[in-house]
């Protein structure tokens, strides 16, 4: 009985290292158009830019500036400006979660810009790091449970006396 429970031991110790290795190699679900929409407005509203949501986000890609195609959601959004509602458009990277693209173009022909220089980088560095920090949470939660399995099966695996006595 206690080679049973040794060989039981080891196999749960190897799987629960297993299982938290495969959980900080899952990647995290892209986000969903409402959260895109969340990222966008949010984003805006900390560059002090007031916008409405515009039809449904599309997903789309972003050609980066070296080639690079970025899955993406295009979000649309209508802003005040001059006293006039302009629309503007936006792209959320769908695995991150961020603003990456600014279509911030109004007036009549397209020559004026929305948004300052300074508010455009400020707009640039906004994270929703809400993303990372779930990560963090589930990978940490599989490895301490991971730990605490493995430790308990290592102890059974390893130890010499029975786990009971017979009298």
């Amino acid at each position: 009985m206690r080679n049973v429970v040794r060989t039981v031991s080891w196999v749960l110790l190897f799987a629960a290292l297993g299982a938290a290795g495969a959980a900080w190699f899952t990647p995290t679900p892209e986000i969903e158009a409402d959260e895109a929409v969340d990222v966008a407005r949010v984003s805006l509203a900390q560059v002090g830019v007031a916008s409405e949501l515009v039809g449904r986000p599309e997903k789309g890609v972003h050609e980066t500036e070296d080639g690079r195609e970025v899955a993406a959601w295009v979000v649309q959004v209508s802003v005040v400006a001059g006293g006039e509602r302009e629309r503007i458009e936006l792209r959320v990277q769908r695995s991150a979660g961020r603003v990456i693209y600014v279509d911030d173009r109004i007036g009549p022909d397209d020559s004026e810009r929305l948004l300052s220089q300074e508010q455009f980088e400020a707009l640039g560095d906004h994270r929703d790091d809400s993303r990372s920090d779930r990560w963090v949470t589930r990978n940490l939660l599989a490895a301490v449970s991971a730990a605490v399995i493995a430790a308990t099966s290592y102890v059974l695996a390893t130890r010499t006396d029975p786990l009971w006595s017979t009298p």
